[in-house]
């Protein structure tokens, strides 16, 4: 989706059978394999025993690969895995592949910190490329880019996503509920995959009639529609890395509400970030809220333009012309001379 103007990338038949590793490398020029979410590689399961067995066995993979010739990029989405079954094996994994890798991708500056800073990562391997927007991916970027602020007498927030920890639900029942009592002009809905425990807390603030959710997976047809009605995007993110979400809801012009931290200034536009508030409460998000509510259709259609500048600085043609290069520079004599 957001790398396909990449030249290195092509289908590959039985590409997820792993024990073929070795195969595909030898039979290769330059074969390089670009992994993602070691979380869904390591500490999958609830048997750490069983854990660690497998995830001996796909760095024994990996080794095999990189013995036959192949190298290893490796981009770093999160802090910690999504869902901590198994943290002892989950860690286990990421150390390997920590010395594995010959190139570990990062989005920004801080993520390249934590990565040399807590796991030993050599500086030289580290590769900072920002998370492209959805520019194009969705629907044809010139109709996203068309797309006007929509028309409403309340203002439309979105909150979008799986409902995790992480992405500041417990926030949200307390705040949502104070915003309530002092404004009634604004409506949210909150579309994506829930999560039951979480719900059962935040069933006070589905009971207003402001609130609406969306439950379960957002087929890739209905994302422009959700998006290009929302006016603002709501990210009271808790413990945070990097966010998708955040760049496809600026890649359909939502300004977004979030802590004012260095991850969130990495991922949004300077004319935006005084809309990012401190301290993770519901009162400054309340109040950030309830100054976007205010706010003049004419000046939220100026940082409305802001996201659409930003998303197209990071498109993903512009961002994958950064990847090819660095995934070339693999190949060549010196790859810690590779842009960064």
């Amino acid at each position: 989706m957001l790398y396909g103007s990449a030249g290195p990338y092509v289908p590959l038949a039985g590409a997820k059978d792993l024990r073929q590793l070795a195969q595909y490398a030898a039979g290769q020029v330059s074969p390089v394999l670009h992994l993602h979410w070691d979380d869904r590689m390591f500490g999958r399961g609830d048997d750490p025993d069983t854990n660690r067995i497998n995830a001996q066995t796909l760095v024994d993979r990996l080794q095999a690969f990189k013995d036959a010739g192949g190298k290893i990029f490796w981009t770093i989405h999160n802090k910690r895995a999504h869902f901590e079954r198994d943290a002892e094996s989950f860690a286990w994994g990421r150390g390997q592949l920590c010395a594995l890798a010959d190139l570990v991708h990062v989005h920004a500056p801080h993520a390249a910190r934590h990565m040399i800073e807590d796991w030993g990562v050599a500086p030289e391997k580290i590769r900072i490329i920002p998370h492209p927007s959805y520019l194009g991916a969705y629907e044809p970027a010139e109709a996203t880019l068309g797309r006007p602020l929509p028309s409403s007498p309340n203002r439309q927030f979105l909150f979008f996503g799986t409902m995790r920890g992480n992405k500041g639900v417990a926030l949200l029942p307390e705040a949502i509920a104070r915003l309530a009592r002092h404004r009634t002009n604004f409506d949210l809905l909150i579309a994506g995959k829930t999560m039951r425990r979480a719900m059962r807390r935040m069933q006070p603030m589905l009971d207003l009639p402001q609130v609406s959710v969306r439950d379960g997976f957002i087929p890739d047809a209905d994302v422009p529609d959700i998006f290009g009605a929302a006016q603002v995007f709501l990210a009271p993110f808790g413990d945070f890395f990097t966010s998708g979400s955040v760049m496809l809801a600026q890649t359909f012009g939502l300004p977004v509400i979030g802590p004012d931290r260095a991850e969130m200034r990495a991922i949004t536009p300077p004319e935006n970030h005084d809309l990012l508030y401190e301290g993770q409460r519901p009162k400054p998000l309340v109040q950030m809220m309830k100054r976007l509510i205010d706010m003049p259709d004419a000046e939220l259609a100026q940082r409305r333009a802001a996201c659409f500048a930003y998303a197209h600085a990071t498109a993903p043609a512009v961002i994958s012309r950064s990847l090819a290069a660095t995934l070339s520079s693999l190949f060549q004599q010196e790859p810690h001379d590779a842009p960064r």
